[in-house]
């Protein structure tokens, strides 16, 4: 995804990400869920095979964008019955989530936790103070003392590096236990 040496992904994400984050805003009226959103639909784009069929990566980023907050309001959406029950109101014994999902959570948590001290340090800095301390570009830049577009570059690095070895780990973690699969029904085999 290269244009002139300068990644139209960066491209993009420093001439839109402000106004992509207030188009997202006017959907889900939460600056934090917009942030989220907006961050998920770069990522998208990032992810996509083949991007060079893409006519307009602008008009697709946002098309992304739309579509992911449009998916966070069905989310919001009050579950209902065709009793009429409101869910919400229900009484619940417990706010916890399910032991699958909560073992999930931390192994996905541990492994952006891996990912994010792979990343070199004055990036893992903005990265961290961007993504989980919630600065703007220019509260980074300050606290780092670099200019606004390098915080904004360690940010896009940080993201894309995270994701790419995300994605290498979740790999390596199936085709791990597909080998084990394979290993036990070979046991099983031999046993019979």
């Amino acid at each position: 995804m290269t244009k002139n040496g300068q990644t139209i992904l960066e491209e993009l994400y420093r001439d839109h990400s402000k106004r992509l984050v207030g188009y997202i805003y006017n959907f889900l009226r939460s600056e934090n869920e917009a942030e989220e959103v907006a961050q998920e639909a770069f990522l998208k784009l990032h992810s996509i095979e083949n991007p060079e069929e893409i006519i307009s990566h602008k008009a697709f980023l946002y098309r992304i964008a739309h579509n992911l907050a449009m998916k966070a309001l069905r989310r919001r959406k009050i579950i209902k019955f065709d009793t009429g029950i409101n869910m919400d109101e229900m009484e619940v014994e417990s706010n916890e989530p399910p032991a699958d999902q909560k073992v999930s959570s931390q192994q996905e948590y541990k492994l952006f936790c891996d990912a994010v001290a792979t990343l070199p340090p004055k990036c893992r800095a903005a990265f961290t103070l961007r993504i989980i301390h919630k600065k703007s570009f220019k509260e980074v830049s300050q606290e780092l003392s670099i200019s606004v577009s390098t915080a904004e570059k360690h940010v896009l690095k940080g993201m894309r590096d995270c994701q790419n070895y995300m994605k290498r780990a979740k790999k390596q973690s199936v085709n791990l236990s597909s080998q084990q699969t394979l290993e036990g029904r070979k046991v099983k085999r031999q046993i019979v």
